[in-house]
């Protein structure tokens, strides 16, 4: 079982490195961890670990002033928000260079470039594989109420959402009609290249938009076909000011 200590200075990320690994590399023992670079060298000298997940700006000894002071036999993997250092990471000996916010997909690529190297390392569970790499699943088709009626509306046919009270109102070629999704649990199901909330009460289709219209500092989305127009809040108006 191969043995690590984590060396990062805040708290809260040496917490969530932690907690991915243990999901993410079950039979990894966590040895330790640290706060600074002296703390570090008096825990590497006790524990002996096989990898060192190391941040590189941290008080006393950097980290890669810890690196020099390493076992031959000890793996590197340096942990840091600034890409800027990887040269001289590598330099130092590092086996692989993670830079923060840390990406799953990131940290198992990194996994397996330790058991090439040598560290055991059993493959994390079937499902975190499946979560990560296995493609997203967007809703396709929705049930909606038009008075008596129930419409069953493919989702990307559907013009845009607007919150109405306790529902939220679906408008489509068609016409319009009701859900009782919210606007929040619709945006966790839509697919993000083409739907995209524009106000607080309105997710538009963006392949229903015909123009963008700017008065003073309002802006407003023209939708084809002649179907109305849509407010643009000033809290969702920056990912329109380049089109």
């Amino acid at each position: 079982m191969p043995r690590a200590l984590i060396v990062e200075d805040e708290p809260l990320l040496r917490a969530e490195l932690r907690d991915q690994l243990q999901l993410l590399w079950p039979s990894l023992q966590i040895a330790g961890e640290a706060g600074d670079g002296i703390a570090a060298l008096a825990l590497i000298t006790e524990q002996q670990p096989d990898i060192v997940f190391l941040d590189i700006q941290m008080p006393g000894l950097n980290g890669l002033e810890v690196a020099q002071h390493l076992p031959a036999r000890c793996q590197v993997v340096f942990v840091t928000a600034y890409a800027e250092y990887a040269l001289s990471a590598f330099d130092a000996g590092a086996v692989d260079y993670l830079v923060k916010p840390l990406a799953t997909a990131r940290l198992l690529q990194m996994i397996r470039r330790l058991q090439a190297r040598g560290v055991a390392a059993a493959p994390p569970p079937a499902a975190v594989w499946q979560q990560v790499f296995a493609p997203p699943s967007y809703l396709k088709w929705i049930k909606a109420s038009a008075g008596n009626t129930l419409r069953l509306l493919l989702v990307s046919e559907i013009d845009f959402f607007q919150s109405e009270g306790k529902y939220t109102r679906v408008a489509s070629a068609g016409g319009a009609s009701l859900i009782r999704l919210s606007l929040k649990e619709l945006l966790e199901q839509l697919d993000p290249a083409q739907f995209v909330q524009i106000h607080r009460s309105s997710i538009v289709n963006l392949h229903a938009i015909e123009r963008i219209d700017k008065d003073g500092t309002a802006m407003y989305i023209r939708l084809k076909g002649g179907h109305g127009s849509l407010s643009v809040s000033e809290a969702f108006a920056r990912q329109f000011r380049q089109m």
